[in-house]
């Protein structure tokens, strides 16, 4: 009779092992969603330290990260060669569409004008391997001249040849984040 007792105490206690490891596999080993213990795709650095969740909108894909206790929507894309083959595995720092500024040679700070998600306005540039994030204050818009702007690489500065000057509504620049100094590229997503 003992022999029997051991044997469904061995038997419960394997039953329960097996039942809290795919518990933990279920759960990705830690990055999980507090909703539902589900495990939720990671932004991970070059270095593979983890920079925030994956957030997706009609616009973007990106990160969210909190930056002097604002949270911002930070673009990424896939990274591409100079043949325009992209990777299946390394992102980038995207930079913003739309890129406006005050002055008349595309130099910083840009005005930060975007408004592509709830979380406050976020303008990216690159500048070669560097990727730097303006931040929006928190402050209302104001209307400010629209000096030039970025046509993909190429600076087009409004009010000559023929580029109508015009004004935007803008936030300006609160604060300036150096994306790829904090979370150096490539980045990787994963769980």
């Amino acid at each position: 009779m003992r022999k029997l007792f051991v044997s469904a105490l061995l038997t419960l206690s394997v039953a329960s092992m097996s039942y809290g490891a795919a518990d933990d596999i279920r759960s990705g080993g830690g990055n999980t969603d507090a909703r539902g213990g589900y495990p939720v795709l990671q932004v991970f650095d070059s270095r593979g330290k983890s920079v925030g969740p994956v957030f997706s909108t009609d616009l973007s894909t990106g990160v969210i990260l909190n930056v002097s206790g604002a949270n911002v929507l930070v673009p990424i894309q896939r990274v591409s060669n100079s043949a325009g083959h992209y990777s299946a595995s390394q992102y980038q720092w995207a930079q913003s569409s739309n890129v406006q500024f005050v002055t008349s040679n595309c130099s910083p700070p840009p005005m930060v004008n975007t408004n592509s998600s709830a979380l406050r306005p976020v303008i990216v540039i690159r500048s070669g391997a560097d990727a730097t994030a303006y931040i929006a204050p928190d402050t209302s818009t104001s209307m400010a001249t629209v000096g030039s702007y970025l046509n993909g690489t190429q600076c087009i500065t409004t009010g000559v040849s023929g580029v109508q000057a015009f004004s935007e509504p803008t936030w300006g620049v609160g604060s300036i984040y150096p994306l790829t100094q904090n979370y150096p590229e490539p980045l990787t997503i994963h769980y």
